[in-house]
């Protein structure tokens, strides 16, 4: 046996004094009375002391000096050799994911996992230590090694469900970290067993699943969602929907698409076993807003027929998990642009424009003594010395410029050079288009070519300018077939995207449990720089605007949440939304609900304690306390003295 604080012995001296005032002699006092013959008459009927009353008084010693020292030893704090041989370690890997909601298990797999991780915490013997990690997206150490088992209840009950996917690897691997070399570490997996990876797991004799889950459940889920504006329709855009019906039944039912409260399409579904249903969708909007995709009346497919009851009823069988039933995207409003087209007179350039019900056009043939702000400025042929500021989209310059001199014309040029990861040559080819003639330009800064001729000359360029964006086009459009091609109205529709800032208009749906930046150099944030985060729940944290003060952007915590989570301009709730993501579970193997079956080959044994499981001391303290209640209940009852 050794001792944690050995020094705490030297506390037995107390024994002394204790003795002392059992041995000394009480010296009796004289008094003076008015007689003494009551007095003589009691001492003289005062019995001798027997060996018994002697022993009465030895026994409440005892019992003191017995006292003393239990009261001693614990304070010392004594412990076996053998309770620290055999001290465990232990890690509690805690799967909170999406697929823990399921409650084919009951109440559910996440609550039946937490109870018996409390268990687990419950039946620690003296001297063993556990850890509490989480297995989300990135492992979480919630509580490092410790033996206190109430801080480690407190822990486990603090942990709440998710909608992120899970990564057990990375978690276990932690938690292996934690273990060290300990010969007697433990780490223990509460899961479903849902999970993409398990290649990185340590060995056997180390880990332990507890496995709460099925190989029956079913469940059908939206595993991807994206929406974006089309790049060829103005007002068009096109929705991506993938349903996966992850169970062993054929499933019939329904997707419901809806954009800002407002039915757009309803498609059904007959999805067989382990059956992937995958669809994209062309439809128009100007305005934008959320659309939502929904799953209804899902049922076996031998069902579909019956009642709405029986519906109901299939739909809590076959679709254990209600958090991939809904999925949404945000679809950009479309902007009116305004467009200034100055040119002698031609009609193909006036229809392309006039064609995109985005635009509004104006048509001049001399320059205007003010040029407009905030519209698109098209010069056709002739061009001022000066180019004025703003958007510009030249289209074959017969002048020069304080950007570029014109040279000799170009006649037949063939495009062989041609920028195919630029935005503006989306959909784009020339290198077929004939081209009679265009312009040999010198610019007088290195421009960006988005398309050059056989001899390096650029026939459709970017100028870099300070005065603002400016695209040249040094092809004759009244000549060749240009202006007959599809790729001329593409062109045009391409580069209104690009001035308009939204070139592609994605803005992606994001998958729980990642990460991002956004650029809110166009908002219209406050001068401290921010911004306050909204989650679906209506949980808040406040977001500081980083990088340059012309492209500030925010950097996105892990999104936990299935749903829109809004950005706002200041701390109030009712402020009005800055950006709006939305937050999709978008996990195939979440959706599959289905435990491996290796995972339930056996079940493993749950931790306990024994008996002995509080430190010495705690007994010992136990024991002082029923050695002073025993002296007290003999003392009152004359046992001893």
């Amino acid at each position: 046996m050794s001792f944690a604080t050995p020094i705490a012995l030297a506390l037995a001296a107390v024994a002394i004094p204790i003795v002392i005032f059992y041995i000394l002699k009480v010296r009796l006092r004289r008094v003076p009375v008015s007689t003494n013959l009551f007095w003589k008459q009691i001492y003289d009927e005062k019995p001798p002391r027997s060996i018994w009353q002697y022993l009465r008084h030895l026994l409440s010693l005892l019992a003191q000096l017995f006292l003393v020292a239990l009261l001693v030893l614990a304070v010392a704090d004594p412990s076996f050799s053998w309770q620290l041989l055999q001290a465990r370690r232990i890690v509690a890997v805690i799967d909170n994911s999406a697929s823990m909601r399921a409650a084919d298990v009951q109440p559910s797999r996440f609550e039946a996992a937490i109870e018996a991780a409390l268990a687990t915490a419950e039946g620690l013997r003296f001297r063993d230590e556990m850890a509490i990690v989480l297995a989300g997206p990135e492992p979480e150490v919630v509580i490092g090694m410790s033996g206190h088992v109430p801080t480690l209840k407190r822990a486990l009950r603090s942990i709440k469900i998710s909608d992120n996917p899970t990564q057990l690897d990375s978690a276990i691997a932690l938690g292996q970290q934690l273990i060290g070399e300990h010969p007697h570490g433990e780490i223990l997996v509460f899961t479903d067993g849902c999970t993409q990876n398990s290649s990185l797991l340590p060995p056997p004799s180390s880990l332990t699943y507890r496995v709460f889950g099925s190989t029956e459940a079913g469940n059908i889920g939206i595993t991807q969602f994206q929406v974006r504006r089309s790049l060829i329709d103005p007002l068009g855009y096109e929705v991506l929907a993938v349903v996966k019906n992850a169970s062993s039944q054929a499933v019939k039912g329904r997707l419901e698409l809806e954009l800002s409260g407002i039915p757009v399409d309803v498609l059904p579904l007959d999805l067989p076993p382990d059956g992937v249903f995958s669809r994209t969708l062309e439809k128009t909007s100007l305005e934008g807003g959320l659309l939502v995709a929904k799953l209804t009346e899902i049922g076996a497919a031998e069902d579909a027929d019956e009642s709405a009851t029986n519906d109901k009823a299939d739909q809590a069988e076959f679709n254990a998990l209600a958090t991939d039933d809904q999925a949404w995207a945000v679809l950009p409003p479309r902007e009116v642009q305004d467009v200034l087209i100055v040119t002698p007179g031609n009609l193909f350039l006036q229809k392309v424009f006039e064609a995109n019900p985005l635009v509004r056009v104006t048509i001049e043939k001399d320059f205007p003594a003010a040029w407009p702000n905030n519209s698109i400025i098209v010069l056709h042929q002739n061009v001022p010395d000066k180019l004025p500021n703003g958007d510009l989209f030249i289209v074959d310059p017969l002048n020069s410029c304080d950007a570029w001199e014109v040279g000799e014309s170009l006649a037949n040029p063939i495009i062989t050079e041609q920028d195919k990861d630029s935005p503006l040559m989306t959909h784009v080819r020339l290198d077929n288009v004939l081209m009679p003639e265009a312009k040999q330009l010198k610019f007088a800064e290195l421009p960006h070519v988005l398309a050059g001729s056989l001899s390096g000359e650029a026939v459709y360029a970017e100028v870099k300018r300070s005065g603002g964006k400016c695209l040249v086009l040094s092809v004759d459009i009244n000549e060749g077939d240009l202006a007959f091609r599809t790729a001329f109205p593409i062109m045009v529709t391409n580069l209104l995207g690009w001035f308009a800032g939204q070139t592609g208009e994605l803005r992606e749906s994001l998958a729980t449990g990642s990460m991002t930046e956004v650029d809110v150099a166009d908002a219209e944030l406050p001068s401290t720089g921010a911004c306050q985060l909204l989650s679906p729940a209506g949980e808040s944290q406040m977001l500081s605007a980083r990088g340059l003060k012309d492209a500030p952007h925010l950097a996105i915590p892990p999104l936990h949440e299935c749903g829109i989570w809004r950005i706002t301009n200041g701390s109030a709730d009712d402020a009005e939304p800055l950006m709006e993501l939305a937050v999709n579970l978008a996990n195939d193997a979440e959706t599959d609900l289905r435990t491996p079956r290796e995972l339930l080959k056996e079940e493993p044994q749950t931790v306990l304690a024994g008996w002995f499981t509080r430190p010495i001391w705690f007994y010992l303290v136990a024991v002082a306390c029923l050695v002073t209640v025993s002296e007290w209940w003999l003392y009152q009852r004359r046992v001893i003295t």
